[in-house]
């Protein structure tokens, strides 16, 4: 379940493109709105992607940054992963990026499952995240950056019972009497972990499979990656953690149980230089329970997937 992506929670609608266009879509929910177009000769065969807060996102994007460019300059030049900052639109609300495909990894993952060039971009995402966290923040752009990012707070809201969606509210009700005291007691931990770490670096704020789009054509493992609308200062587990989780909610989400997916997650540190260590399993958990928050506060409610979602958080929490 993918509601700030393009997957099976998102509304998406194939828009009729215009004679200069030769592609054009919309989908997302009300958390998240994306426009893709592009891939005309004239446009350099490149697309653009504009995103915007959905009608019920209960925060904007983060503020620009200042000299954001410069500062994630030091993860470029890998040969899979690109980072591609947005430009603010005029309103100020929505940020547009340009890469170098129609489609985000969330996606690929999703409806044909993982592959070898995957593995390289994965690889790749690993050595940009590792080399944005080793850079140094001036004071300049410390002052602009959030403490923690949109996707932290509206979980550590949820969990306290501050959501201010009502169906996500009575999700709330339901969920420690589901995962009891132990499990929930284990999720507070994390977050209360994550706010005291002192140790902060300069995070990408919500590495997303979603924001993670593969060249298309010619160059199988090479990707561009969004960057800035949760850019802050945290835990690197945070980032690392993010990714994680998202790959192991799509392998349970596909029921796939191939080598493909361990050699995803495998790339990955391989290109961070390390992994989670045993905390692995309450960070995919956080992520899990995010995308549970993320679909019944603004998309619906539905028992099944609440009883579906929670039973494989459960057994991770478990682990």
């Amino acid at each position: 379940m993918n509601s700030t992506a393009a997957g099976p929670t998102a509304t998406e609608t194939a828009a009729a493109a215009p004679e200069s266009t030769a592609y054009s879509r919309d989908f997302g929910t009300g958390l998240l709105r994306t426009r893709v177009t592009g891939g005309t000769e004239g446009d350099g065969d490149g697309y653009t992607w504009v995103r915007r807060p959905g009608p019920q996102a209960p925060a904007p994007f983060a503020g620009p940054v200042p000299d954001l460019n410069a500062l994630i300059a030091a993860g470029d030049g890998y040969r899979h992963v690109l980072w591609a900052p947005g430009t603010v639109t005029g309103d100020g609300a929505g940020r547009v990026y340009r890469v170098r495909g129609p489609e985000s990894a969330a996606g690929r993952l999703l409806h044909h499952g993982p592959d070898d060039g995957l593995a390289d971009v994965l690889r790749g995402l690993g050595r940009a995240l590792r080399a944005l966290h080793d850079t140094p923040v001036p004071p300049s752009a410390a002052g602009a950056l959030q403490a923690a990012p949109r996707g932290l707070v509206r979980f550590t809201d949820w969990l306290a019972g501050r959501s201010p969606e009502p169906r996500a509210a009575y999700a709330e009700s339901l969920l420690r009497p589901r995962l009891g005291e132990v499990r929930m007691a284990a999720l507070h931990e994390l977050c209360e972990r994550i706010a005291a770490d002192g140790d902060r670096v300069l995070c990408h704020g919500a590495p997303a499979l979603g924001s993670l789009v593969p060249v298309e054509g010619t160059s199988p493992g090479s990707a561009d990656m969004l960057i800035g609308e949760d850019v802050c200062l945290a835990p690197w587990y945070l980032d690392l953690g993010w990714t994680l989780g998202e790959l192991v909610e799509l392998k349970w989400y596909r029921g796939d149980s191939g080598p493909a997916w361990p050699r995803l997650l495998s790339a990955l540190f391989e290109g961070y230089g390390r992994d989670l260590g045993d905390t692995w399993p309450r960070l995919a958990a956080l992520r899990v329970l995010l995308h549970l928050h993320d679909y019944t506060a603004y998309v619906g409610w539905d028992e099944k997937n609440f009883e579906k979602y929670t039973g494989f958080v459960m057994f991770l929490l478990d682990l």
